[in-house]
This record gives C-alpha cells, sequence and structure tokens, in this order.
C-alpha cells in the first residue's frame, strides 16, 4: 500500500515517523514524508519518499520568539493569530501528497484541521507521541491532573475539553479548506469526536511509562518509543575532552521552544549550575541559546544524538517533549523537566510518579535557585538514580517500532477499523 506520513513540527515529531516509515517500508509498503522542507534531504537519505510543505517550521518558530509564550492565554491567541494560515497552506500541500495514497498516518491535532477536506477512502490511523485516547484511568495529556472525587469523570471529560479546544481553535483552517474545496464535507464537533473514537490509534510510548488503560477498545493501543539513533555520527574535537576532563555533567536543553530572550536564559542555566556546583552541556538549538565568556564547567553543544550524550549525563534538563523524554528515560539519567506548553507537563508529573525525575519546574516559574536544587537532587537521590537505571531496562527490552508496524499491518489488512461512517 502507499502510505503517506504527516509531521507538522521539529525534529521531535519528524524523527518518529521516519523510523515508522522505514519499518513500514521494510515491510513492503510504499512511503513518504510530508514535513517542512528543511527535513527533505535528511528523509530522502534514509530511503522515504518525501514531499514538501510549503512554510518552513523555523519561520514559524521565529514568529513564535518573540512572543509571551508562557501564558497560556497568549497560547490561545498564538495558534489563533499565527496559525490559521499556515495550517491552510499545509492543508492544501497535504491534501496534494495524499491524493493517491491508501492511507494517513498522523497525529490527532491534524484531524481537528484538515478532517473536512481528507477523502473518505484515505485509511487513517493516529501516531499519537502522547496519551489523547480518552479514558478514566488518568486525565489527557493535554489537561490538568485532578486528584479529588470523581476523578474518573473528570479523566474522561478532560480527553472531550481538549478535543472540542483543538476543534474550536483549528476552526478558521478547517472552514478556509472547506471553501476551497466544493463538495467536501462539513463535520460536526460531535462527528468528529465520533471519527477519533473509531479511528486506530497507537499511542508510541513505552508501557512501562504509561499502562494501557483497561477501558480502551482493541483498536487503541501503546505499542512503545520510536527510537531513532545516529551511528554514524562523531563527536566534535572539544567534547569528549571535556566530558573526560570531570564528573558527568547535567544536560540542558529547551532547543525548539521559542525563546524571547535566550542570553538571559543562558544566563540563568549557568548560575544555577553554578549554584548546584556542578559542570553542564548546554544545548544551543533554536532556541538561540548562548552566551560569551562561558565558565569552563560549562560546555555549549550545537548538537549531539540523544542516544551517545544522554547516558554520560548525571541529568537530563529540558522542555519536556514527548521525544527528548523519552531519550531520558531510555539513558537511565534523573530527568529534571521545565514544561512549556501542550503535553510537556503531563511528562514532568509523569516523570515524578515514576520517581525517575524531580518535580516539575513550570517555565513561567522558572528560576536559577528552583532548577539549582532540582539539579543538586537530580544527581545526589540514589533512589531516583536506581529507578531511572531500572527503567532505562525495561525499555531497552523493548521493540516500539517492530510493534507498531504489526499493529499497523493488522490494521491495512483490514482486521481492525480504519474509518468512521
Amino acid at each position: 500500500m502507499k502510505l503517506t506520513l504527516f509531521a507538522f513540527g521539529t525534529w521531535g515529531d519528524v524523527r518518529p515517523l521516519v523510523v515508522l516509515g522505514i519499518g513500514l517500508q521494510t515491510a513492503g509498503h510504499d512511503v513518504q514524508v510530508v514535513a517542512s522542507p528543511g527535513y527533505g534531504d535528511w528523509v530522502q537519505a534514509r530511503g522515504l519518499g518525501f514531499h514538501p510543505l510549503r512554510d518552513e517550521v523555523h519561520g514559524l518558530i521565529a514568529q513564535l520568539s518573540a512572543r509571551d509564550v508562557f501564558n497560556p492565554i497568549h497560547q490561545i491567541q498564538i495558534v489563533r493569530e499565527v496559525l490559521p494560515q499556515a495550517l491552510t497552506r499545509t492543508g492544501l500541500d497535504l491534501l496534494e501528497a495524499a491524493h493517491t495514497s491508501d492511507a494517513l498516518l498522523t497525529v490527532e491535532f491534524s484531524l481537528a484541521a484538515f478532517l473536512d477536506v481528507l477523502p473518505k477512502e484515505l485509511k487513517l490511523i493516529l501516531i499519537n507521541p502522547a496519551p489523547l485516547t480518552p479514558t478514566r484511568e488518568f486525565s489527557s495529556a493535554g489537561a490538568p491532573p485532578w486528584r479529588f472525587p470523581f476523578s474518573a469523570l473528570y479523566n474522561r471529560f478532560s480527553y472531550r475539553f481538549v478535543q472540542r479546544m483543538a476543534w474550536m481553535l483549528l476552526a478558521a483552517p478547517r472552514n478556509t479548506l472547506r471553501k476551497q474545496h466544493p463538495g467536501s464535507t462539513k463535520h460536526s464537533l460531535r462527528e468528529f469526536q465520533a471519527v477519533l473514537a473509531a479511528t486506530p490509534a497507537l499511542t508510541v510510548v513505552s508501557p512501562h511509562v504509561v499502562a494501557r488503560p483497561t477501558d480502551w477498545a482493541a483498536h487503541q493501543q501503546i505499542t512503545g518509543y520510536l527510537f531513532d539513533d545516529d551511528p554514524a555520527w562523531t563527536p566534535p574535537a572539544d567534547l569528549s575532552p571535556f566530558l573526560a576532563a570531570g564528573e558527568p555533567p547535567v544536560y540542558i536543553r529547551f532547543r525548539s521552544m521559542p525563546d524571547s530572550k535566550p542570553q538571559a536564559t543562558t544566563r540563568l542555566f549557568v548560575d544555577a549550575v553554578q549554584q548546584a556546583g556542578k559542570r553542564a552541556v548546554i544545548l544551543k538549538g533554536w532556541a538561540g541559546m548562548g552566551a560569551a565568556d562561558l565558565p569552563e564547567s560549562i560546555h555549549m553543544l550545537k548538537y549531539a544524538p540523544h542516544n551517545w550524550l544522554f547516558p554520560q549525563m548525571a541529568a537530563v534538563v529540558h522542555h519536556g517533549g514527548a521525544g527528548t523524554t523519552a531519550s531520558g528515560f531510555r539513558a537511565g539519567a534523573p530527568t529534571i523537566i521545565v514544561p512549556h506548553n501542550a503535553d510537556q507537563p503531563f511528562w514532568g508529573r509523569r516523570a515524578a510518579e515514576l520517581g525517575v525525575g524531580t518535580a516539575p519546574i513550570p517555565r513561567g516559574k522558572l528560576t536559577a535557585a528552583k532548577l539549582a536544587t532540582a539539579i543538586a537532587q537530580a544527581t545526589t537521590n540514589r533512589a531516583m538514580q536506581a529507578k531511572a537505571v531500572e527503567l532505562s531496562q525495561k525499555i531497552a527490552a523493548e521493540d516500539g517500532t517492530g510493534e507498531a508496524v504489526k499493529v499497523i499491518t493488522a490494521i491495512l489488512d483490514g482486521s481492525s477499523p480504519s474509518r468512521f461512517g
């Protein structure tokens, strides 16, 4: 079959889908990836087809960098102001790419924007990097938890709420796309939620991190992480000597998260590391981190693959993206999550609940003193360190990609539902 894998996002969104695409292509399918044009050469070098979106994700991030992204109200405003035009163009690109495909594999978010114009004969499979399928057992990754009576009712409601918010916030691009495609079907919120309930959904997370809820249907599965390693990568000349020069450092990275004051954020990192009395590797990333005259205990790094770097770290500090969180868990390094938005608070809570990380520090409340305290805890708490190693051993024994390919193959063979209505 011809499969289209769609990722509207950064490396953390694209890389897992490419890993999955390679597995599906090895299983005999014709796979193409639809993503930001900057990933084209890399995707094609992995042997997959590629259809570029017309918008470069870096440009959208640049627009966000000057905004207050830590305020939830401002986050909603940003979605309404910045994303509609880009998502309209993205929808047109996706339709062009998928018009000859048999199935579309994407995240739940995409359906809220593009459901009205997707061909009815196109099979849909959701590939979610966080729990988004309703359950009574825990709240949606996009909603805060509720630890009071009637939590099961709240948990189910939280998924409906997140779905409603996505449907409302993405109404503009959805309506524009529908107007440009006469004959397309206008769906209601209730119909959108029915589509989500009937569409096969794979949550690509370790079952040791999130256990599969007992109230999920058979076409809703947790299959394991989709890790992408880079075995050919070699470290820059100055990195290995730094790592060998002292105790294992702490890794700090917000990478793709917008930051309007990167120098001040870098200063906060340096102050926190020095207060904790530790060494650190700080990733520059797209957030623009950088500072002159750094102390010898701080190494500024442009890039290193997580599978190579993280096992050498005493702890990892990051924004809580699903991919980085997974890499930290696999490496056995205690985790400190500074959530910015979306599912990141969920992963911060989950790391603490598993005992492999400190309590999350929301980005809007981050200070050097709070980060220093968390670093000291993560690098000295023996119980936390032991639990982190134990979890990494369990994850190492899994084959998330193989399991996902097996489940998707069953869906494509017709033994599982693939479309509502």
